[in-house]
């Protein structure tokens, strides 16, 4: 069977591995109605299936880059199973009920240290820039553009009004400590409230 321009499986998967644009389209466009009608059903909106479908496809992309990973099932069945489990994990949070769980749906049970891993990733960066907005300005700009952005210290010089590079790489080096600071901080009173 054709998948875009694709023939197979195995060859969307490459073209996932590869960063291949069109081999990502393609699985979202296959694969995300199926998602969203999960997700509509059981009452959640097009945008909770967009950003679910997202972190579903990112757990695929997190394990197809990994050589040891084998995917013993359709892509289809993989992502749904992962998506629908992300969800049925966000009802019982909001302690809700779903509504339509057709346990006839083709589902395989997920490795949950994947979606653990990803979920712990995702709190991490929210971390990060929750520290970077306490951080301020013009630490924030400034680890944000070498860090985010790839801008050079030259260009961060240049874009910051610094003098020359080297003056750009100390303010980088002083906020760099200033945000260690407050992200361990902040680490320290989120772990005395727990």
């Amino acid at each position: 069977m054709k998948l875009g321009n694709y023939w197979n499986e195995a060859e969307l998967l490459q073209g996932v591995r590869e960063n291949n644009e069109h081999a990502i389209k393609t699985i979202y466009k296959l694969h995300f109605p199926t998602v969203e009608n999960f997700i509509r059903q059981n009452g959640g909106s097009v945008q909770d299936a967009k950003d679910v479908f997202q972190d579903g496809f990112l757990v695929l992309y997190r394990n197809v880059k990994n050589v040891d990973f084998i995917l013993e099932c359709k892509i289809k069945t993989y992502i749904y199973s992962v998506c629908r489990r992300i969800w049925l994990t966000e009802l019982k949070r909001k302690n809700k009920v779903p509504s339509v769980v057709n346990e006839l749906d083709e589902y395989v049970n997920v490795d949950e240290s994947g979606i653990e891993e990803y979920n712990e990733h995702e709190m991490k960066l929210s971390h990060l820039s929750q520290c970077l907005v306490l951080l301020g300005e013009p630490c924030s700009s400034l680890l944000s553009d070498f860090y985010l952005n790839s801008l050079s210290m030259q260009e961060i010089a240049k874009k910051m009004g610094y003098t020359n590079a080297d003056n750009a790489k100390t303010q980088k080096y002083k906020c760099l400590l200033r945000l260690k600071k407050i992200f361990f901080e902040k680490e320290v009173l989120k772990r005395e409230t727990i």
